[in-house]
């Protein structure tokens, strides 16, 4: 009996579940076809129904948003940066989101993974910026260094108080950077300026002849002649 599509699609979607688990958890080299169909309940043979490779499959996983980006926009920016920078739930920060736990597997790993993961910086640094001109805004991409880079650094320090640190720093510059700015008032240009500045003696040149010929003793004198 032939398989539905809605089956099928469904056992893909677990695939890459069970696939982007262990990928993080073990990374690219350290997972192979067999652990993850074994975690999905499948044979090896039914994985080719679905992918080509495990770069194809590890390209999927990359792409499926996972982690910083599925928070950002499910919940208000600074509540997420709160847990997500969190000394807490660093390791389960850290299994959730492959922005932060693949970096080194997606840089040695296929042009896919690598486009897959660009696009998911993009879009984390798009949802960092909500409210502003751009997208790739100068503040949430710094702010987007500051979060992934924190918790890279932080799983990677064998010292908890230095990882602790390096986590408060990143929250406390990251929730900065991300307040809502301020305009500053325009200035006047260099033209109007100059153009003010000329006009400044004419006007005080009539405001004199003006109280000149208005005063008693320019009035006295035109009556006696």
């Amino acid at each position: 009996m032939p398989i539905s599509p809605a089956r099928k699609a469904r056992t893909r979607v677990e695939i890459v579940e069970h696939a982007a688990r262990l990928f993080r958890l073990r990374g690219h080299a350290g997972t192979n076809i067999d652990d993850i169909m074994l975690a999905a309940g499948l044979t090896r043979g039914a994985f080719y129904a679905h992918f080509t490779s495990k770069d194809d499959l590890f390209a999927e996983t990359i792409g499926a948003g996972n982690g910083l980006t599925s928070r950002l926009r499910a919940g208000k920016v600074e509540a997420v940066l709160d847990e997500y920078l969190d000394k807490d739930s660093l390791a389960a920060t850290a299994l959730a989101c492959a922005l932060a736990t693949l970096p080194g597997d997606v840089a040695r790993g296929p042009l896919a993974a690598q486009l897959e993961y660009a696009n998911q910086l993009h879009a984390a640094i798009g949802e960092l910026a909500r409210g502003r001109r751009r997208k790739l805004d100068a503040d949430a991409t710094a702010a987007a260094i500051l979060a992934i880079g924190a918790v890279i650094l932080a799983r990677a320090s064998g010292d908890r108080r230095l990882g602790d640190w390096l986590l408060r720093c990143a929250r406390r510059t990251a929730k900065t950077l991300l307040k809502p700015r301020v305009s500053p008032a325009r200035p006047k240009s260099k033209s109007r300026r100059k153009s003010a500045a000329a006009r400044r003696p004419k006007l005080a040149a009539r405001s004199r002849g003006g109280r000149a010929a208005a005063s008693p003793k320019a009035r006295s004198s035109g009556s006696r002649r």
